[in-house]
């Protein structure tokens, strides 16, 4: 496929020179045959390598990061054992983060600021260590990286490859929160962060400085999608969650996020499978699991005597007693922990436009 028939479409004037100007290399000329529409592939105003990803960056301890509010987003994991964030207020200006784990794991931290989509992959795949970039190519608004070892291109949200050497190798996802950092600091105090010496000259202390205005509710997305699903406002952040095999067959099921939401949990059923939404809208939290523990599906409710931040619940079935990240604190099932699903945030936008006909808990 040539180039030509990619269109092109410049950002806004809000992408700053600071990203546009990173890199002078063309994109390869003949970049092969995609398993999605290459006429809905748009150049998303930068070079491949113009949004300069980082590899090992440094970072520091969570009580050093004086440059983020409590309320900034943040995705975090925990890995070897240890608690590690990545700021969007850094993502927005890099979208891509290759680092080597503690346990000498290689890890891709990515984050897509049009589709508001972060997902952690694992860097060990078919065999290969990969480490990704930002080709400046976009699908339905969505990041589509890059491998350095093969030139394969990989469609954020689609998790998997979709031209190249690796196309149709699917992406080894490492569960990940989004939240505030406010509250990943209240769940893992000992976590460390991002430091803004990236090696990069941006305003990683202005959040939001990348894409002025951009997560405003109603504000338009930027680029042609393949489906606009108007149920929902264009940037309504959504929890989604997702079974079947492989992008084009997923069922899926969105519940919303509010920030107004008190907490709760839903026990519910996607596509035949028992599913727990555990929600806390005043902390910016959602996360969800699979409700089937050793052969056995338990049905949850919130738990008066609150042992752990943000709250606790219980299973009817042990009266168990878990925190919101899936763990087992007391009671016969003490030790478990519950599963998380295939699942990840975004603008409600995006979500429909790349699983048709998503299910939308409440309606």
């Amino acid at each position: 496929m040539k180039v030509s028939k990619l269109f092109s479409v410049g950002l806004f004037v809000f992408v700053l020179v600071f990203v546009s100007c990173q890199s002078d290399q063309p994109f390869e000329d003949t970049i092969g045959t995609w398993n999605i529409p290459e006429d809905q592939i748009f150049f998303g105003g930068v070079s491949k390598d113009g949004i300069p990803s980082l590899f090992d960056p440094e970072t520091i301890p969570a009580s050093e990061a004086d440059y983020l509010s409590d309320e900034n987003l943040v995705v975090g994991i925990v890995v070897d054992g240890q608690a590690r964030a990545y700021p969007y207020a850094i993502l927005d200006w890099h979208e891509v983060v290759n680092e080597t784990s503690p346990g000498n794991s290689l890890i891709t931290i990515s984050y897509c600021p049009l589709t508001g989509t972060a997902i952690v992959f694992d860097g060990n795949n078919a065999g290969r260590n990969l480490t990704f970039g930002v080709s400046g190519l976009l699908f339905n608004n969505n990041l589509i990286m890059f491998d350095r070892q093969t030139d394969s291109h990989w469609p954020q949200m689609r998790l998997q490859s979709d031209q190249g050497v690796l196309k149709d190798t699917r992406q080894k996802v490492i569960p990940s929160i989004e939240t505030s950092w406010g509250t990943w600091k209240k769940l893992f105090p000992n976590s460390v962060i991002l430091s803004t010496d990236t090696g990069h000259d941006r305003p990683y202390n202005i959040p939001g400085s990348a894409y002025p205005g951009y997560t405003n509710l109603n504000s338009k997305f930027l680029f042609p999608v393949t489906l606009n699903d108007r149920r929902l406002p264009t940037k309504q952040r959504i929890h989604g969650v997702m079974f079947g095999e492989g992008p084009d067959n997923y069922k899926t099921k969105v519940y919303l996020i509010d920030l107004a939401q008190k907490s709760r949990l839903i026990n519910d059923v996607v596509e035949d499978n028992p599913v727990l939404v555990v929600d806390s809208g005043k902390d910016n939290f959602v996360i969800s699991y699979l409700r089937d523990v050793n052969g056995q599906t338990l049905t949850f409710r919130l738990d008066e005597d609150v042992t752990e931040f943000p709250f606790t619940f219980k299973d009817d079935e042990t009266s168990s007693t878990w925190n919101v990240l899936g763990e087992a604190i007391d009671g016969p099932l003490a030790g478990m922990k519950l599963e998380r699903t295939s699942s990840y945030n975004a603008y409600w936008f995006a979500w429909g436009a790349f699983f048709r006909r998503a299910e939308i808990h409440g309606q």
